[in-house]
C-alpha cells in the first residue's frame, strides 16, 4: 500500500518519489498500481513512459506516451517525450514531426528546438544539428545537453575550433554542478563524457572513476539522470572499459566487460569489450 492510502493519486504521488531517487522498478510498479486503480490517470500513464524511456525501453515508452498524445493533443511534454521515445529507436522522421508540432505552437521551446538537433544528428547531418543546436541556444540559453551535441556535431562536420571551444563550455557548466553536488555521480559522469568525446581517454577515465566511486555501491542497477542523460553504474564501468579500448589495453577492457557481465550479462558494451581478442 502506498504511504497516501490505497488510491491512485497516493501511488502517483509515491511513483515519483521513487522516480526522482532512481529507484525505476519501483516507480513502475507505482505508476501501474496508480492507472489499474484509475484508467483515466493520463499524468501517470506519462511517468509510466518517462520510466520505460530512462531504462531504454523505448518501444513499451512510445505505446504509453501515444496514448497520452491521443487523450492530451494539447499538451506539450508527453508529445516531447513521445518524439524522445520514437528518435530513441531511430524512428527520426515520426519524432521530427512531433518536434515541428510542438514548435509550430511554441517557436520558444527550446527541449523541441533540441530533438530537431537530435534527429540530425542521427541521420548523420552534422550541418543540420549544429545549426537546430544554435536555434536551442537561441531560445534556451546555455545548456549542457545543446553544447554537448553542437561541440559533437562540430568536430563530425569538421570544424575542430567550434568542437573544443563548445565542449570546454559544456565542461565548465558541469564543474560548477560537481561543485555544488560532488558527492554525486551524474556531474562526474557526464564530464568524462565531455573529456570521451573530445578524444582525452585518460581524462575521461579519471572523471568516470570518480563517478563510480560515488554511484550507491548497494544497487548497480539504480538509474541516474542528468540534462536528459541516463546511465546506472554498469554504464559507468562500460565507459572505464571504452576508454581502455581506445588506449590500446584491450586486456583491462576486456576485464571490465567480464565484470559487467556478471552482473548483467545482456549489457551491449559489456558484451562488446568481453569478447575483445
Amino acid at each position: 500500500m502506498a504511504f497516501g492510502g490505497e488510491n491512485a493519486e497516493s501511488y502517483y504521488d509515491e511513483g515519483l518519489t521513487a522516480s526522482m531517487k532512481g529507484d525505476m522498478a519501483r516507480a513502475i510498479q507505482c505508476f501501474e498500481k496508480a492507472v489499474r486503480l484509475d484508467n483515466t490517470f493520463a499524468a501517470a500513464y506519462h511517468q509510466l513512459g518517462k520510466c520505460f524511456l530512462r531504462m531504454g525501453q523505448a518501444a513499451q515508452a512510445i505505446d504509453l506516451l501515444q496514448q497520452v498524445v491521443s487523450r492530451r493533443p494539447e499538451q506539450a511534454p508527453p508529445r516531447l517525450d513521445l518524439g524522445y521515445a520514437l528518435l530513441a529507436l531511430n524512428r527520426t522522421q515520426e519524432a521530427r514531426q512531433h518536434f515541428e508540432q510542438l514548435l509550430l505552437a511554441d517557436p520558444m521551446n527550446a527541449r523541441a528546438q533540441l530533438g530537431l538537433a537530435q534527429v540530425c544528428f542521427a541521420e548523420a547531418n552534422w550541418t543540420g544539428a549544429m545549426e537546430q543546436a544554435r536555434a536551442a541556444l537561441v531560445s534556451g540559453g546555455n545548456n549542457f545537453a545543446v553544447l554537448f551535441l553542437l561541440g559533437r556535431a562540430a568536430k563530425l562536420a569538421g570544424d575542430p575550433q567550434l568542437a573544443q571551444t563548445t565542449l570546454e563550455s559544456a565542461d565548465k557548466l558541469l564543474q560548477k554542478s560537481v561543485e555544488l553536488n560532488p558527492d554525486q555521480p551524474e556531474g562526474h559522469y557526464l564530464r568524462g563524457e565531455v573529456y570521451f568525446a573530445r578524444d582525452q581517454f585518460s581524462t575521461a577515465m579519471e572523471h568516470y572513476r570518480a563517478a563510480d566511486d560515488h554511484c550507491d555501491p548497494k544497487n548497480p542497477n539504480r538509474l541516474y539522470s542528468a540534462f536528459g542523460e541516463n546511465f546506472t553504474q554498469l554504464d559507468v564501468l562500460a565507459k572505464l572499459g571504452l576508454c581502455y579500448q581506445r588506449l590500446g589495453k584491450d586486456d583491462r577492457a576486456r576485464e571490465m566487460g567480464e565484470r559487467i557481465l556478471k552482473q548483467n550479462p545482456e549489457h551491449r558494451i559489456g558484451r562488446s569489450l568481453a569478447s575483445l581478442q
